[in-house]
């Protein structure tokens, strides 16, 4: 689920494969040329796991109805037991297609429709009239365009929308955790239930569980987070064992193996060829694949419908989704056209990677080697962003004089220290003097004119981009907030000039007197201050989620 919203690093220093790959291949009856496209993917994997820092990595790979396996890194948390291949791995949103599913077994036996009102089925909801923007359809739930919030509370709260039913699309895992309390109010059982009855049995997916417990706890790799999860992630930063979560959300509550994805996976090739059995119709897997609706209308290509993303990848339709938990993240692809498919999970939290590209290049490695074509090369961890000759130059804040050179090395107080690419314009690094806080490009046009860096902005030689004074009353929001809950964490709030940023990043827009939204389209997010002493916060609500002011 896509609820952590730190900071995570996209690219970093290079990276040799050369050498590199001691994954675990397991590869019955595997052709030559398939060998060298699995060792390949092997040697990525591995790749990706030391340059992120992640100890334990597991993959699967289906081609031609064939599963092959890879095994990276260690299952205990003194390091020392190799991956079993038996391993439960959280597979995080994945989860929402095993709900969408349901759904679809549901329609079948005329219990629901997708056009129903959720009301009808949950009426404990505490939902904005249908006069505030339309119906909360399961359909519009499940393809994220009802305007809810994306972790809000879906009980014992009132909820609000962003934007009218169709209107827009923003992600919500509330809206698919109602969905999961209307399927147990609808059959008389949890969700768990539900989803290891009508989707996991008739796969043969016996050792899936459709609930997160405490009583597999043993079954699962040793799992980590950030040790300071309040900074920007870097690369090899210390990881510390992860919080353990039961979860039972319609959001993201499935662990599987992965031999029990291999399955899956099986399933929803021959879904995309038109083939339901033995969950669906072959009609009802083509109403799944259908119609799915624009994310971002800067991006067409990338459509969402019933708990799938579809994608597009060298001119191929393909099928994909990512999971994110407190201490797992997953990935899957699926070109059901080729008959392949790929999954992928890590056991670290917190840092919102996602081991996509891994599983995307399985089927480019894969496509090659069916075709009797060389091996591509995978996307190269940790290369320059195309335009980091944009940011050398000699940048001041007052008397601090900050150096960019090439190669995207960050000199200050006398100490050079590399910078890691987020995203472009956005940098961390582990300088001592910038760590606290990413590094955030101003432009003028073309033009970098200033970097950003928490309260502070270092403006470029010669430039004209000097930061306006801050108004106190807007000082006096910045702080750093922190939840006990481990979906929550952190959220560190400073004020820049005359605006307010989230993480130093995110832009936030006053819509009351204490109240702020992300200065996004068609975000519903919410934040409001709270507790105020002297005109401090010493509390804030985060679209339904409190958080304490705990300042460091």
């Amino acid at each position: 689920m896509p609820i952590d919203r730190r900071l995570f690093l996209a690219g970093a220093a290079g990276v040799s494969m050369a050498g590199a790959a001691s994954a675990t291949l397991i590869a019955p009856g595997a052709s030559a040329a398939e060998a060298r496209a699995l060792d390949a993917i092997a040697a990525y994997l591995e790749a990706h796991r030391r340059h992120y820092g992640l100890p334990a990595m597991g993959m699967v790979v289906v081609a031609g109805g064939r599963p092959f396996t890879i095994l990276s890194g260690t299952r205990d948390y003194r390091e020392t037991l190799p991956l079993a291949g038996d391993e439960l791995w959280q597979i995080g949103s994945i989860s929402k297609s095993f709900v969408a599913l349901a759904v679809l077994s549901l329609q079948a036996e005329g219990k629901l429709t997708l056009d129903d009102e959720l009301r009808q089925h949950l009426p404990e909801a505490r939902l904005p009239g249908v006069s505030s923007g339309g119906p909360f359809s399961l359909r519009g739930l499940l393809d994220h365009t009802t305007g809810l919030p994306d972790f809000a509370p879906a009980l014992g709260l009132k909820l609000w929308r962003g934007f009218a039913a169709g209107k827009g699309w923003s992600y919500s895992n509330t809206g698919y955790d109602l969905v999961g309390k209307a399927l147990s109010r609808i059959e008389g059982k949890p969700l768990k239930q539900i989803i290891e009855e009508r989707v996991c049995k008739p796969l043969g997916m016996g050792a899936t569980r459709g609930a997160i417990q405490w009583r597999d706890r043993a079954r699962y790799p040793a799992s980590y987070n950030p040790m300071r999860p309040d900074r920007p992630v870097l690369l090899g930063m210390a990881l510390a064992p992860a919080p353990w979560v039961d979860v039972d959300l319609g959001a993201g509550s499935v662990a599987s193996t992965l031999p029990d994805m291999a399955k899956y996976l099986s399933f929803l090739i021959a879904v995309g060829q038109g083939r339901g059995g033995p969950i669906l119709t072959d009609a009802q897997a083509k109403l799944w694949l259908a119609n799915p609706v624009v994310e971002d209308p800067a991006k067409p290509a990338e459509t969402y419908g019933l708990g799938l993303m579809h994608r597009q990848d060298e001119g191929r339709a393909l099928l994909h989704h990512t999971g994110g938990m407190v201490c797992f993240s997953s990935s899957f692809h699926v070109d059901a056209a080729a008959g392949l498919g790929a999954f992928a999970s890590c056991a670290v939290g917190g840092l919102n990677y996602r081991p996509r590209l891994i599983t995307l290049y399985a089927l480019r490695a894969l496509r090659a080697a069916a075709a009797g074509a060389a091996i591509p090369a995978p996307p190269e961890l940790g290369a320059l962003p195309a335009d980091a000759g944009d940011y050398v130059g000699s940048y001041k804040d007052g008397e601090r004089q900050l150096d960019i050179l090439p190669g995207l090395v960050a000199a200050l107080d006398g100490q050079r220290v590399p910078l890691q690419s987020v995203a472009p314009g956005l940098f961390v690094t582990a300088h001592p003097g910038l760590v606290e806080w990413p590094l955030l490009a101003v432009r003028d046009g073309n033009v970098v004119v200033a970097l950003d860096h928490g309260s502070r902005r270092f403006l470029r030689s010669g430039a004209r981009a000097a930061l306006p004074a801050t108004p106190p009353d807007l000082a006096a929001l910045a702080g750093h907030y922190q939840s006990d809950d481990p979906w929550i964490g952190d959220i560190n709030l400073v004020a820049r000039g005359d605006g307010l940023f989230m993480r130093g990043v995110l832009p936030l827009r006053r819509i009351g007197k204490d109240e702020w939204a992300p200065d996004e389209p068609n975000s519903p997010e919410r934040l409001r201050f709270d507790g105020f002493v002297n005109g401090v916060p010493y509390l804030i609500d985060w679209s339904g989620r409190r958080l304490e002011r705990r300042d460091l």
